[in-house]
């Protein structure tokens, strides 16, 4: 039963949360393998080791094992809420996997569009980011990110449009060679809907993994990440 919960909430999970194969850089696979060892140990073993035929208190005892397993499940789904990606940031030279652990409620406040001031309820927000053009103002941003600040990727108040940072992203983009050797797998290919031509890849980076991602060489939107 706690299996099929916890594969319950991880189906769940990838279709809401982790669009473009994001689980692959996002630690997705750890959180749900200590969630169902959790629930394991605080279900199913703990009535094994306390269950005996006629035990005085096992009603009781039986009790306290099913709201140890609602205690750890819900820390586990509450877990997976506050590591959720909210934000899929297009830089210049990389695109970042943003979760909501890691924005400043404060300075969400300061995003410069409506649907950017409050962490989505499904899937990630697509943004750009890119660093000042002002030597002054670059300066300081480095300064406050080497003084443990979120940095450009982090900070709502500095996104800007995804297609106005694509360009730049796809200037350095690898193309993959047409009807040569790639390290890309073709089912990967395969799974965006676009030949080799129409493809590109872009480092995919987070706090939690790495990786590339698949995006479509004329947009550069995000269509599959990969495995490095």
């Amino acid at each position: 039963m706690s299996a099929l919960v916890v594969g319950g909430i991880a189906l769940a999970s990838f279709f809401a949360w982790y669009p473009h194969g994001l689980y692959r850089v996002s630690g997705l696979d750890r959180m749900l393998g200590v969630m169902l060892g959790i629930d394991l140990a605080a279900g199913p073993l703990l009535t094994l080791i306390l269950y005996r035929p006629g035990k005085w208190g096992l009603k009781f005892d039986l009790a306290m094992v099913a709201l140890a397993q609602c205690v750890f499940l819900g820390y586990g789904l509450h877990t997976l809420w506050e590591g959720r990606p909210v934000f899929l940031v297009g830089t210049p030279d990389v695109i970042t996997v943003v979760f909501a652990s890691e924005i400043d409620p404060a300075d969400l406040e300061n995003a410069a569009r409506p649907e950017w001031r409050s962490l989505p309820w499904g899937g990630p927000h697509l943004v750009g980011s890119r660093m000042p053009d002002d030597p002054a103002r670059r300066r300081e941003v480095i300064e406050a990110f080497l003084a443990g600040g979120a940095g450009i990727e982090r900070t709502p108040s500095r996104y800007t449009d995804y297609r106005d940072i694509a360009p730049d992203l796809l200037g350095k983009a690898h193309r993959l060679a047409v009807g040569g050797e790639s390290d890309i797998p073709a089912a990967a290919i395969r799974k965006t809907g676009r030949s080799r031509d129409e493809l590109a890849w872009v480092a995919l980076v987070s706090r939690r993994g790495e990786g590339r991602m698949l995006v479509d060489a004329t947009s550069g939107a995000p269509l599959l990440a990969i495995s490095p």
